[in-house]
């Protein structure tokens, strides 16, 4: 599943492709590097007069994170030794996305914490993808606490198994995870058919992503990373509409995870809908 652009801006895309066509053709290696850095670039939104209004209601804080300033978010309790949720946004976002979680989960007695993902929001950098966010995770994880739970949504959710899974991070007893892909080639290939790159591109980029990681393309799996992950209680949630992660995706999660699954209908990717507000903090209060 694909997201669908504007023809002009289809056309833009499109002549990229063609020069990394042109690229692989020469030079394999360095098309799968341009490749790489192309799907690792955000396009950074600027916080909105409202977000700002909602982020001043917190404690800021910075962290160094790889060369990195990376701006975090607190909101305390006036409940005594009150559990503490972490929330996670996910791709061309910052942490005023949850304004509604965020609100609700203060209001139910939770301590909330958030940070803008690097190149997002107001954190440096200039890319962003699950390697780089998931060890972001760790390094926030080990300079606070390990929060009793972690809610995230999209490339958050995703990071968030990941780091949990593969990097030893520090675990909650509870997470969420809304409107996550299930599998980095899926979205690798999406990449790539948006820009009508070649197999070669393509080929080239796994190549560069493994070299680069040392580990093969398809340890990269949300679903997969997830069946590692039952000590800690789950609960995902997708949408039948979602235009960039198809349901099946999301479903594939629960089932590895064996964890609660609720699918909605008509909310789209974004999931601010006050029904699943409610069931979210319906699953952070259970005990």
């Amino acid at each position: 599943m694909t997201t669908k652009y504007p023809e002009p801006t289809l056309k833009k895309i499109r002549r990229v492709g063609k020069m990394l066509n042109a690229l692989a053709a020469v030079s394999p290696s360095l098309a799968g590097r341009v490749a790489f850095r192309i799907f690792c670039t955000p396009k950074r939104l600027p916080v909105r007069e409202k977000d700002s209004a909602f982020l001043a209601t917190a404690t800021h804080a910075t962290f160094r994170m790889e060369g990195l300033s990376i701006r975090c978010y607190f909101w305390e309790s006036s409940e005594p030794d009150a559990p503490t949720v972490l929330f996670l946004h996910g791709w061309e976002s910052n942490a005023a996305r949850w304004h509604k979680y965020i609100r609700a989960a203060i209001d139910a007695g939770f301590r909330v914490q958030a940070f803008d993902a690097p190149a997002s929001g107001r954190s440096e950098g200039q890319l962003l993808n699950v390697l780089l966010y998931s060890r972001t995770i760790k390094k926030f994880i080990s300079e606070n606490e390990a929060p009793y739970a972690i809610v995230g949504h999209s490339l958050g959710a995703a990071a968030a198994v990941m780091s949990l899974a593969v990097l030893g991070t520090k675990r909650p007893k509870k997470m969420a995870v809304m409107a996550s892909f299930a599998e980095s080639t899926r979205v690798l290939h999406d990449f790539a058919q948006i820009l009508g790159a070649n197999e070669s591109v393509l080929k080239a980029l796994f190549r560069y992503i493994e070299r680069r990681s040392g580990q093969p393309i398809e340890e990269y799996s949300v679903c997969k990373k997830a069946a590692d992950l039952l000590d800690v209680e789950g609960f995902v949630l997708h949408d039948l509409d979602d235009e960039v992660a198809p349901v099946s995706e999301g479903l594939a999660i629960a089932e590895s995870w064996g964890c609660r699954f609720l699918q909605t209908e008509g909310l789209g990717h974004r999931m601010q809908d006050k029904m699943v507000v409610r069931e979210v903090l319906e699953f952070l209060r259970q005990d």
